[in-house]
Protein backbone atom coordinates (compact mmCIF):
# COMPACT_ATOMS: atom_id res chain seq x y z
CA UNK A 1 0.00 0.00 0.00
CA UNK A 2 2.78 2.44 0.88
CA UNK A 3 4.56 1.76 -2.42
CA UNK A 4 1.37 2.43 -4.38
CA UNK A 5 0.89 5.72 -2.53
CA UNK A 6 4.51 6.71 -3.14
CA UNK A 7 4.15 5.99 -6.87
CA UNK A 8 0.95 8.06 -6.98
CA UNK A 9 2.70 10.97 -5.25
CA UNK A 10 5.60 10.66 -7.72
CA UNK A 11 3.12 10.81 -10.59
CA UNK A 12 1.49 13.95 -9.15
CA UNK A 13 4.88 15.66 -8.74
CA UNK A 14 5.92 14.78 -12.29
CA UNK A 15 2.54 15.82 -13.69
CA UNK A 16 2.86 19.21 -11.99
CA UNK A 17 6.43 19.54 -13.27
CA UNK A 18 5.17 19.08 -16.83
CA UNK A 19 3.16 22.29 -16.33
CA UNK A 20 5.55 24.45 -14.30
CA UNK A 21 9.14 23.20 -14.66
CA UNK A 22 10.75 24.32 -17.91
CA UNK A 23 13.78 22.05 -17.44
CA UNK A 24 11.58 18.99 -16.94
CA UNK A 25 9.38 19.89 -19.92
CA UNK A 26 12.51 20.15 -22.03
CA UNK A 27 13.76 16.82 -20.66
CA UNK A 28 10.66 14.89 -21.68
CA UNK A 29 10.45 16.80 -24.99
CA UNK A 30 9.14 14.70 -27.85
CA UNK A 31 9.89 11.34 -26.21
CA UNK A 32 7.41 8.47 -26.53
CA UNK A 33 8.24 6.01 -23.79
CA UNK A 34 6.61 3.78 -21.18
CA UNK A 35 8.36 3.18 -17.85
CA UNK A 36 6.96 0.70 -15.34
CA UNK A 37 7.80 0.53 -11.65
CA UNK A 38 6.46 -2.66 -10.09
CA UNK A 39 6.95 -5.49 -7.63
CA UNK A 40 8.26 -8.84 -8.84
CA UNK A 41 4.88 -10.49 -8.23
CA UNK A 42 3.15 -7.77 -10.29
CA UNK A 43 0.64 -6.92 -7.55
CA UNK A 44 1.82 -3.34 -7.13
CA UNK A 45 3.00 -0.96 -9.79
CA UNK A 46 2.46 2.10 -11.91
CA UNK A 47 3.12 2.67 -15.59
CA UNK A 48 4.41 6.14 -16.52
CA UNK A 49 3.52 7.03 -20.10
CA UNK A 50 5.45 9.83 -21.77
CA UNK A 51 3.99 10.90 -25.09
CA UNK A 52 5.51 13.95 -26.79
CA UNK A 53 5.49 16.29 -23.82
CA UNK A 54 2.57 14.76 -21.93
CA UNK A 55 2.51 12.40 -18.99
CA UNK A 56 -0.15 9.93 -17.94
CA UNK A 57 -0.16 6.79 -15.83
CA UNK A 58 -1.92 3.52 -15.25
CA UNK A 59 -1.95 1.57 -12.02
CA UNK A 60 -0.92 -2.05 -11.74
CA UNK A 61 2.16 -4.06 -12.54
CA UNK A 62 0.97 -6.00 -15.58
CA UNK A 63 1.46 -3.43 -18.33
CA UNK A 64 3.77 -3.57 -21.33
CA UNK A 65 6.65 -1.11 -21.09
CA UNK A 66 9.87 -0.07 -22.76
CA UNK A 67 11.72 -0.50 -19.47
CA UNK A 68 10.85 -1.46 -15.92
CA UNK A 69 12.23 -1.14 -12.41
CA UNK A 70 11.27 -4.36 -10.64
CA UNK A 71 11.40 -4.47 -6.84
CA UNK A 72 11.58 -7.80 -5.02
CA UNK A 73 8.75 -6.66 -2.73
CA UNK A 74 6.72 -3.53 -1.98
CA UNK A 75 8.38 -2.74 1.34
CA UNK A 76 11.87 -2.72 -0.20
CA UNK A 77 10.67 -0.59 -3.10
CA UNK A 78 9.07 1.91 -0.73
CA UNK A 79 12.07 2.07 1.61
CA UNK A 80 14.63 2.61 -1.15
CA UNK A 81 12.56 4.99 -3.26
CA UNK A 82 11.54 7.07 -0.23
CA UNK A 83 15.20 7.41 0.76
CA UNK A 84 15.98 9.14 -2.55
CA UNK A 85 19.48 7.72 -2.30
CA UNK A 86 21.37 6.41 -5.32
CA UNK A 87 23.53 4.43 -2.91
CA UNK A 88 20.47 2.62 -1.52
CA UNK A 89 19.34 1.82 -5.07
CA UNK A 90 22.75 0.41 -5.96
CA UNK A 91 22.77 -1.63 -2.76
CA UNK A 92 19.30 -3.04 -3.53
CA UNK A 93 20.44 -3.99 -7.03
CA UNK A 94 23.59 -5.64 -5.70
CA UNK A 95 21.51 -7.65 -3.22
CA UNK A 96 19.13 -8.77 -5.98
CA UNK A 97 16.22 -6.74 -4.60
CA UNK A 98 16.03 -4.46 -7.64
CA UNK A 99 16.40 -5.35 -11.28
CA UNK A 100 15.92 -3.58 -14.57
CA UNK A 101 13.92 -5.06 -17.42
CA UNK A 102 14.40 -3.55 -20.86
CA UNK A 103 16.92 -0.88 -21.70
CA UNK A 104 18.76 0.54 -18.70
CA UNK A 105 19.24 3.78 -20.67
CA UNK A 106 15.49 4.46 -20.44
CA UNK A 107 15.55 3.96 -16.67
CA UNK A 108 18.49 6.36 -16.40
CA UNK A 109 16.56 8.93 -18.48
CA UNK A 110 13.55 8.52 -16.16
CA UNK A 111 15.62 8.92 -12.97
CA UNK A 112 17.45 11.93 -14.43
CA UNK A 113 14.04 13.52 -14.97
CA UNK A 114 13.03 12.81 -11.39
CA UNK A 115 16.21 14.51 -10.20
CA UNK A 116 15.29 17.61 -12.21
CA UNK A 117 11.94 17.74 -10.44
CA UNK A 118 13.23 17.02 -6.92
CA UNK A 119 16.13 19.50 -6.90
Amino acid sequence: MKLSLLLFILYRKLKRAVRVNRDYRSHIGMVRLKILIKTANGKRGRLFIFDRGTLSTRTGGGHQSDAALVWSDASTGFRVMASGSDEESFRAAAEGKLRVEGMAYYIQWFTDGIKLVMK
